[in-house]
């Protein structure tokens, strides 16, 4: 197993090609349950000094890579040192995205040129030389950590663009209305140049409507019953762009969508049957220290002001749960005791998912049981 780097069903992880296990609407990772569209909705939070970070590291790498594998410029511990930490710098940024953080150790890598340098001078000068082969396959890493870069911060920006200029005015949240706010998007292709020129350098990433990977179906146990066996989907990606593209375009048709939350502005992950313009989160700029309103309570005394208040996710979850808990009741599959005792256990869980304490993803899932 390569040093810093975590199995997925069998298959080894590396920052040119990784791994994940797609089943119904979510990715495995071990014991680790990620709803389709999260991923993208964390890269959609990433902040503009974050991306410029990003941006800046990347373009000092690239400067550093030039001087690594330049034959005439002698080598010592100080400027290897030096490119070392350029190196370590984009490592850091592009290990704590998503999937990265799930699939390999953060201290990948950042004494790998100084050890070996220390260790095996010989091994350098091979290391350091383009036309060797591990010269090849270092220059293919810092290749692919600069192309992670390149298409997170494109990624970004198009999606962003895309939500709020299609989806934001979408009557309706499901997979049709989405398909429709796709199409437009799509169908703008000055809107896209303009998003294009406006990403320095050109990025590696093609925004378009296809991506390729590799689809391989694996069975395995269910993470909900370990006693039974489902068949997922095993995807190989090549590419971050590939895999972004996946998460949030499959996480459509599975109902799931990035919105940018009305009140705090960060965006939060609205599942399939629910329709909110307001996060979970605790609300920013509270009056009173310890306060734990959050965005959705603010956002329903705004709606409540208004004369236009709805129900929040968690309370359209909890009414289709009622509903089915009062049909066995009526039909005698329920005793009254038990029916009782379910109804509180659904209004507790709905209160801590609205409080914040249970995320939508985990409170859906455990509405389903009932």
């Amino acid at each position: 197993m390569i040093d810093g780097t975590k199995r997925t069903n069998e298959k080894i992880n590396t920052i040119q090609e990784f791994t994940l296990m797609f089943w119904q609407n979510q990715i495995l990772i071990d014991k680790i349950k990620i709803p389709l569209g999260q991923c993208t909705t964390d890269i959609l939070n990433l902040s503009d000094d974050y991306l410029t970070q990003m941006n800046n590291s990347r373009n000092e790498l690239a400067l550093a890579t030039q001087t690594l594998f330049n034959p005439n410029i002698n080598k010592d511990l100080a400027n290897v040192t030096e490119i070392q930490n350029k190196l370590n710098k984009v490592l850091d940024l592009v290990l704590a995205l998503p999937p990265f953080h799930y699939l390999i150790d953060k201290d990948f890598g950042h004494s790998m040129l100084i050890d070996i340098f220390n260790v095996q001078p010989n091994e350098f000068l091979i290391l350091t030389n383009r036309e060797s082969h591990q010269g090849q396959v270092l220059n293919y890493l810092i290749f692919k950590l600069i192309s992670i870069i390149d298409e997170t911060i494109a990624f970004k920006q198009y999606i962003s663009a895309m939500l709020e200029l299609y989806f934001e005015k979408l009557k309706k949240r499901n997979e049709e209305h989405y398909a429709v706010g796709v199409y437009s998007f799509f169908a703008n292709t000055k809107l896209l140049n303009e998003i294009r020129i406006t990403l320095p350098p050109l990025p590696s990433f093609d925004f378009s409507q296809a991506r390729e990977v590799g689809i391989e179906y694996a069975p395995m146990h269910n993470p909900d019953n370990k006693k039974q066996y489902l068949i997922a989907e095993r995807i190989v990606f090549k590419s971050m762009g590939g895999f972004l593209h996946l998460d949030f375009f499959r996480g459509l048709m599975k109902g799931h969508c990035p919105r940018q939350c009305h009140n705090c502005g960060k965006y939060f992950l609205l599942l399939s049957g629910h329709n909110t313009c307001y996060c979970a989160n605790v609300a920013p700029n509270q009056k009173k220290e310890g306060d734990t309103k959050t965005c959705r309570d603010i956002g329903a005394h705004i709606k409540e002001t208004q004369k236009k208040e709805k129900r929040t996710p968690a309370q359209q979850e909890y009414a289709k749960v009622y509903n089915r808990l009062k049909t066995r009741k009526n039909r005698g599959k329920l005793s009254i005791d038990e029916w009782n005792k379910q109804v509180a256990q659904a209004i507790s869980y709905m209160e801590q998912n609205m409080r914040g304490e249970l995320s939508d993803f985990e409170f859906k899932e455990i509405m389903k049981k009932f």
